[in-house]
């Protein structure tokens, strides 16, 4: 393999050590494209002397799209991957049929698949990103020109155009001599490569190392009257101060400029775009403090301030479409679909931010814009480079000619004319990655409009690692998980006793301040219903809210605010039926269980479950169902003959001395309560059990062997740091 500032950077999938090696991340159009062969005429190549014009199909569903300048490498006997000067414009939306290619790759009349000496033709498949499509098809043209009639393998390349994540994953799932998967994998950014080397299936598929053939920093796009509000281009914005101005009510107006409506921050789908996977990291560098060098796969599997950071940026991105040209275009219409302005900012690479206003412009470099362009704004806190790697596939390496012609192509890639094309597009070459000049770079080719810096700023020596961006991944999947959820919450008597090991505070208090402060830990898109438990209940619970999304209007404000209203106005009272509301309350998930949400059963309680008489008495149930008047589960009339609220009468159940409480009459035992739980479970439709004790003191063994038999867990005495801990576990747990 050639590494250089000429031919390229190695890239390892593991750590890029070098200014510009970095894998990072970078932007994906919504799938398009066309599996394009190219014979030896090529993409609007000039035909050989003496032979006619290619015959050529215009596909007239296909978007037009600008040419790109390409070497004519047609001169004969030239080295391999020599070019001559001379430049020609190529319409890159001109599609070559199967028959129209069999037709034109005859040769003097002999077989298409064979070279002119009679060899069997290499046939060479390249994918690559959508938005690298205009660049490497015509470079592939180009060099079957160059190649078609010389000595040794002639190739014939077909290039395909196929988002990098869809790839990754058709090439995961391939077996490994699998004609499914390319024999050239080009993605936008080398963090393809660094997440299928972290992937056990796709890993043996993979090389190593892969070659830089260009690259382009990992930028925050904003439109240009918006950047320049903030000081641009004197200042830039950083990571931390676009999830800072993100969260700000108003922040526009208190800019002066009410008009733009609130600061709205998209991006694209960290799954799915190595941009945006790059800002969650940048994000969290800047949040902890941590250079992405120092991040490892703990970082989001253990880190809860980091974890934090990761949703809490979730949470702030209004829109998260599956690929970054979706945003383009939205700020191209003006409007996301749906409607609603666009976002005043998101991650994106340099190279899509030239290309987006050179479409505005309507042809490269021309200084009329037809509509407001975008800026690129270089954020000192975290900068990055989307190296665009050459990942030849191991089963390539494996066959010869394949081997010979994907080698070959690389070094004409790397020569004056591939590099220039390849800048065309607005690509940084390896050289000026690495701080160099380059006569066939980018930097002389740019203008004010293409809204970027002529020179990048530096880079960091070392990158994250290959796990860091795999688990970043995966928990920003996992933090865009919302739930289908009821919370039951435990008032029998014995909540009312004090807090082991705090005597001026209540289980109850505590209880209500734990679902207070769980309610903020949730999705404002989740669904919560509340369920009281408590024998002084008909059937021994009662449904306080339905289940409905927070964010939901209710008579006063929203449902969240709802349900926290009832958190802070519990009262408790009964003898303890906890056993038969978590047994009914699974039973209500499952009938209603809603695919592709977290089915749960929260339950908060004090977890003391034991069976002891006591003669303790306490405060009678104020929250029975209005109107309906009867004696509690467990328990007879008031010995005062006190009355409830309702009008029920009702008395609390017995409690030990440890304040434990005895069960209603009727209520299934621990095991009779596992067994069933077991019996009902559905591994089609999973509903889990999370337990909270509100007391240091709770039954923790009986609790857990309650969540073990629904695949749950169960905690005791949690913070405020513990119930996102807690909310952290149930989103990487979850089935």
């Amino acid at each position: 393999m050639r590494c250089g500032a000429e031919k390229g950077l190695c890239v390892s999938g593991a750590r890029h050590r070098s200014r510009g090696r970095h894998a990072a991340s970078g932007d994906q159009f919504a799938p398009g494209g066309q599996a394009l062969s190219c014979d030896r005429s090529g993409l609007g190549g000039r035909p050989a002397p003496g032979e006619a014009a290619p015959s050529v199909e215009i596909t007239p569903s296909v978007e037009i799209t600008p040419s790109v300048a390409v070497p004519d490498v047609a001169a004969p006997r030239r080295r391999r991957g020599a070019v001559n000067g001379l430049l020609i414009l190529v319409p890159t939306a001109l599609l070559v049929t199967g028959a129209t290619f069999a037709a034109t790759s005859i040769l003097g009349g002999s077989d298409p698949s064979t070279c002119a000496d009679g060899t069997p033709r290499t046939n060479l498949t390249i994918t690559t990103a959508p938005s690298l499509a205009v660049p490497v098809r015509a470079l592939a043209a180009a060099y079957e020109r160059a190649h078609g009639d010389r000595d040794g393998p002639c190739p014939t390349i077909t290039v395909q155009a196929t988002p990098s994540d869809r790839t990754l994953d058709a090439v995961a799932r391939a077996s490994p001599s699998a004609t499914s998967i390319p024999d050239v994998w080009i993605p936008e950014s080398s963090d393809w490569l660094a997440l299928g080397q972290e992937s056990a299936s796709a890993a043996p598929k993979l090389p190593l190392r892969a070659t830089t053939i260009a690259g382009s920093p990992v930028v925050i796009a904003m439109p240009r009257e918006m950047a320049q509000q903030l000081g641009w281009p004197e200042r830039h914005l950083s990571w931390a101060e676009l999830s800072a101005d993100a969260a700000v009510q108003g922040f526009w107006a208190s800019q002066g400029h009410p008009d733009w409506g609130q600061f709205r921050f998209d991006m694209a789908n960290p799954d799915s775009s190595a941009a945006a996977l790059r800002a969650v990291i940048g994000t969290v560098s800047a949040a902890r403090g941590i250079a992405p060098a120092e991040m490892s796969a703990g970082t989001f599997d253990q880190d809860r301030a980091a974890q934090a950071t990761t949703v809490r940026l979730e949470r702030l991105t209004t829109w998260l479409p599956t690929y970054d040209g979706q945003l383009f275009d939205a700020e191209r219409a003006g409007a996301v679909p749906g409607g609603g302005r666009p976002a005043s900012a998101f991650p994106a690479l340099e190279s899509d931010v030239i290309a987006y206003n050179r479409s505005l412009a309507g042809t490269g470099g021309s200084s009329q814009v037809r509509g407001s362009t975008l800026v690129a704004q270089y954020p000192s806190d975290g900068m990055f480079t989307a190296s665009v790697p050459y990942i030849v596939l191991t089963h390539t390496s494996d066959v010869q000619a394949k081997r010979a012609v994907a080698a070959s192509l690389l070094d004409f890639l790397g020569t004056d004319a591939g590099r220039r094309v390849l800048s065309d597009a607005g690509l940084r070459t390896p050289a000026e990655l690495a701080g160099h000049d380059d006569p066939a770079g980018l930097a002389d080719k740019l203008t004010i409009t293409d809204g970027v810096r002529a020179t990048p700023p530096k880079l960091a020596s070392i990158d994250a690692s290959d796990s860091t961006l795999g688990t970043a991944r995966r928990f920003f999947r996992h933090a865009r998980q919302r739930g289908a959820a009821i919370a039951v919450v435990d008032t029998s008597a014995s909540m009312r006793l004090p807090v082991t090991g705090q005597p001026g505070r209540t289980r109850i208090q505590t209880a209500s301040d734990l679902a207070v402060a769980g309610l903020q830990v949730l999705g404002p898109t989740s669904d919560l219903g509340v369920w009281q438990s408590a024998g002084a209940l008909p059937d021994g619970h009662r449904v306080l809210a339905p289940m409905a999304s927070l964010d939901a209007p209710a008579p006063t404000g929203t449902h969240l605010d709802e349900l926290t209203s009832i958190a802070r106005s519990l009262r408790t009272g009964g003898a303890t039926t906890l056993y038969s509301t978590i047994l009914a309350a699974v039973r209500d998930r499952q009938a209603h269980f809603t695919t592709g949400r977290l089915n749960e059963i929260i339950v908060i309680t004090d977890g003391l479950l034991g069976n002891a008489p006591s003669t303790t008495s306490g405060d009678a149930n104020q929250q029975g169902r209005t109107g309906s008047t009867r004696t509690s589960r467990n328990s007879s009339a008031g010995q005062d003959g006190s009355t409830s609220q309702d009008g029920s009468t009702s008395r609390n159940g017995s409690l030990s001395q440890d304040g434990s409480e005895a069960p209603a009459a009727g209520e299934p035992t621990l095991d009779e309560t596992v067994e069933q739980l077991r019996a009902d479970y559905d591994a089609n439709h999973p509903v889990r059990l999370v337990i909270i004790a509100c007391d240091p003191a709770a039954d923790a063994t009986s609790l857990q062997r309650l969540a073990d038999a629904t695949g749950g867990r169960a905690y005791i005495a949690p913070d405020a740091l513990g119930l996102f801990g807690i909310y952290a576990d149930t989103l990487t747990t979850a089935n």
